[in-house]
Order: structure tokens, then sequence, then C-alpha cells
């Protein structure tokens, strides 16, 4: 018989425990506050959104509180929300580290573990690609991976609550080692119903700038000038996130802004929604540019480039995993991986 409790209570909570959700819930809800929205929430589990929206009314109703503010723009954590959101990343981590453990014990499963936080752009973009390739190779290495913006994502690092970070932005802590593993190029963008989506007179010339190739007569935006940007409210990310740190560093002083979004999927959604210009990765908008939902607009002499930069504690050594992961990421920079 397997032995009872040290302090002699063998009985359940069953009113306490009855607010604990199920594994599939508590992923439901952290992917609706990391991805911004339901439908992007889904796209991450794999399900359809009315599955997410349903399980996560469900669980609202069941604690009696408003998780989640639905809008045009996503979806924002209430205030009791952000509580709640605290409490589940506490349970994910427990129920990882439970699987595992049930793994071991069974004999199958990860044997090494890997603690990474990547930013939100990078997490979208840029992460499910490489974390796919490693694991291929390496199918006993759990990447145990949490999102945030850049400069959060290096505090984690600093203080020793991960042991690796993939950012995106110019800034980097000192106490960290960096090496650049990539590059990403923002880009202004409008609804196709902006005003500065209009057609261009053909026969105006135009400004080559430093985002966009050789003018053409073809060319139906016209540009627009840096001076334009800075007094126009933009769509933009929250101050930390390395987005938001490169439109600062080439634009300078920037006009009160349409909205800022705390993710990558709200602030791409938010320029439709509010019909406002955002500076965003062409990469997270490729679809919505190829539909003509949205527009890329020229900027006269101004380039939105950023580094996507790895970083590691420069006082505490890597585990093992970490290295073998860290030399992955550099050695897919260099052309060296599929």
């Amino acid at each position: 018989m397997y032995p009872s409790r040290e302090d002699g209570n063998d009985g359940f909570s069953p009113v306490r425990r009855s607010y604990v959700p199920d594994a599939f819930t508590v992923d439901a809800v952290l992917a609706v506050a990391r991805y911004g929205g339901m439908n992007q929430a889904a796209k991450h589990l794999n399900v359809s959104q009315q599955t997410v929206s349903t399980r996560i009314a469900k669980f609202e109703k069941r604690l009696n509180n408003r998780i989640f503010w639905r809008g045009a723009a996503g979806s924002s954590v209430t205030e009791v929300g952000s509580q709640v959101v605290r409490v589940l990343e506490g349970l994910e981590g427990a129920l990882n580290e439970c699987a595992r453990g049930l793994e071991t014990a069974v004999g199958v499963g990860a044997t090494e573990d890997i603690s990474l936080v990547v930013s939100h752009t990078v997490s979208e973009v840029d992460y499910p690609r490489w974390a796919a390739a490693y694991q291929r190779a390496h199918p006993h290495t759990y990447l145990y991976m949490r999102q945030l913006n850049s400069r959060e994502a290096q505090r984690h690092v600093v203080q020793g609550q991960a042991e690796l970070a993939i950012i995106e932005g110019h800034w980097v802590a000192h106490e960290l080692h960096e090496r650049v593993v990539g590059h990403d190029e923002l880009v202004v963008v409008v609804p196709a119903e902006h005003r500065w989506a209009k057609p261009r007179n053909h026969n105006q010339p135009v400004t080559p700038s430093a985002s966009t190739s050789a003018p053409t007569l073809e060319t139906k935006v016209s540009p627009v000038t840096k001076e334009e940007l800075q007094s126009t409210p933009l769509v933009l990310r929250e101050q930390g996130s390395g987005t938001r740190e490169v439109v600062a560093d080439v634009l300078g002083v920037l006009a009160p802004p349409a909205g800022e979004f705390g993710s990558l999927g709200a602030q791409r959604t938010a320029i439709g929604a509010l019909g406002a210009p955002g500076v965003i990765a062409r990469r997270a908008v490729a679809s919505q540019l190829a539909t003509g939902e949205y527009v890329e607009v020229p900027v006269v002499g101004i380039s939105f480039d950023r580094p996507l930069r790895v970083v590691w504690s420069a006082q505490n050594r890597l585990s093992d995993p970490a290295q073998h992961f860290l030399r992955f990421l550099v050695d897919y920079a260099d052309g060296r991986k599929d």
C-alpha cells in the first residue's frame, strides 16, 4: 500500500480544486495572453478559434470573473486576468515537470532540459522552425520556452531564470554575452483603405529609400518622409520590445501612438482595426501584404533593419544542453544547418 502523507491529511479540497483547470485550458489561457488574441492562440495550439474561445469562456464562468477583454484589436488581460495568468504560468511549469517525471518513470522522454526565453516576434516567426530542426536532431532534449519582450527576456537571463534568450534590437545588457543569429527588417504598413495606400501619379519620379529597390514608374505607393512618420500616430509595440526600440532609435521623437500592444499578433490586428500605420516585421505581415489587406509604404532614406541575437550570462556557465543549443543557433545562422 502506498504510504499516507506525513501530515496525516489524506483528503482533498474539492472546493478549492474545483477552480484548477485542465492542461489544455492552461495552454489556451496562456496562449491568448502571450499571442494577444483567440485566433493567434488557436493557430499556436493547432485547434479552432471556437475551441479556444469556448474553453476560456467556461473557465471564466467557473471563476465567475472575466479573464480577457475581447475587442477588434484582439484580447487583453483584465486586472483579475493578469493574476490568473501568473498563477497558471506556475501551473504550466508544474505540469511540464510532471510530464517529464512520468516519462522518466516509464523509461521514455526527455533527458535534458534547456530553459530559454524568446522575444515575441522571434517566437512567432523564427523560433518554431529552429526548435523543430533542433529537436529532430536531439529528440531527448526538452526546450522549455517562455515568450517575453526583449528587455524582459534579458532580465530573465541576468536573474538566472533562463539560460538563453533570443531577442531583437540593438540594446544588450552589459551582464550578457551575445551572438547575432539573423536579421529582420521592419516596414511601415497601412490598411488598403488608408490614404497612404492610394495610387500615386505614375509620372511622378520615386525618391529612392534605404528599404526599397530602385525607383520604377510602376510604383503605386508614394513614399513618406521621416518627418511624416514622426508626426503621425503609429500602431506600436510596448516599451521594452525590440521592435519599439528600433523604431525609437531610427525616428527619435514620436507622436503619441495610435495604440501600444504587448504582442506581435495584437499589433498586427490593430493596424487594420485602428486604420493607422504601423511599423512591424515584414515577415509578420507577409500574408496580409500578399492578399492586399495591408500595403507596404516606402520611407525616404530610412531602413528599420534589426539584428536577432542569442544572449547568455557572462557570470554563469551554460549547461551542456544549453551550449549545444547555442552552437546549433550559431551554425544555423552561418548556414550550416538545413
